[in-house]
């Protein structure tokens, strides 16, 4: 409530400013360069509320309903907190070889975001999570893939995202950037990106998202806090390791 009355005082005082009468042509500039820094105002609060709409306390206190989830990996079973409740989550996946995909089942009484984290962990005890940054990760207590490993430490120089693109667009974006291909090269690992349902969900039209000098990590955890994607999952996969996929 308070950053809508906030925005609607910036909103009357930029129209205020365009209708205040000027004397000349040095008043007419004057009025729109005053009425453009009030809209980019504007835009900053709308932005900074949504990279920040949780704080760690709320992120851990969240409260969950009622869940009985059968079947399903890890990962999938933390889309609840991301989907449901607007969670960001981080999920790094293990070397298949030594976490391979398992199959589990969870049932809880209505409870909050750091014990729903922690029953799941419990039920697969290969993994941990942590909270960094305003992110919930989730990864391998062991077994961490070397090849992602590198990947999420990359350094990426530059990745904007402007207006309605989809999950799908992005993640095959991110994979493409040349920082991540050159590491691909040696292991000869090619990037598989998944069309689905989910994947095709867009951004938000206002979506205005650019990012400099930050290492893989730092990049998809910005997009989970700063946009309406809440999830990244990072997978190294297939029959002879071949494949890596980012999905939302």
């Amino acid at each position: 409530m308070q950053l809508r009355a906030r925005v609607n005082r910036l909103e009357v005082g930029a129209r205020a400013i365009v209708r205040k009468p000027m004397i000349g042509e040095n008043g007419r500039i004057i009025a729109m360069r005053l009425a453009l820094c009030a809209f980019a105002i504007l835009l900053s609060f709308i932005f900074v509320h949504d990279a920040s709409a949780f704080n760690d306390l709320d992120l851990l206190t969240t409260d969950i309903k009622a869940t009985e989830i059968k079947g399903q990996s890890i990962d999938d079973m933390l889309d609840v907190l991301a989907v449901d409740y607007g969670i960001p989550l981080g999920i790094e996946l293990g070397d298949p070889k030594l976490t391979p995909p398992r199959e589990i089942d969870l049932k809880l009484p209505a409870t909050n975001s750091k014990d729903f984290l922690d029953a799941e962990t419990a039920k697969d005890p290969r993994y941990t999570w942590k909270l960094e940054g305003g992110v919930i990760h989730l990864y391998p207590v062991n077994g961490h893939d070397p090849l992602v490993a590198t990947l999420l430490a990359t350094k990426i120089s530059h990745f904007g995202i402007i207006g309605e693109a989809s999950r799908y667009a992005v993640c095959s974006d991110v994979m493409n950037l040349p920082e991540i291909g050159s590491k691909l090269v040696i292991p000869d690992v090619s990037p598989m990106i998944f069309l689905n349902f989910g994947s095709m969900h867009k951004f938000e039209k206002r979506t205005v998202f650019d990012e400099s000098n930050l290492t893989l990590r730092e990049l998809l955890d910005r997009i989970v806090l700063k946009t309406n994607m809440k999830r990244w999952v990072l997978t190294h996969w297939g029959k002879s390791g071949e494949f890596i996929t980012l999905r939302s």
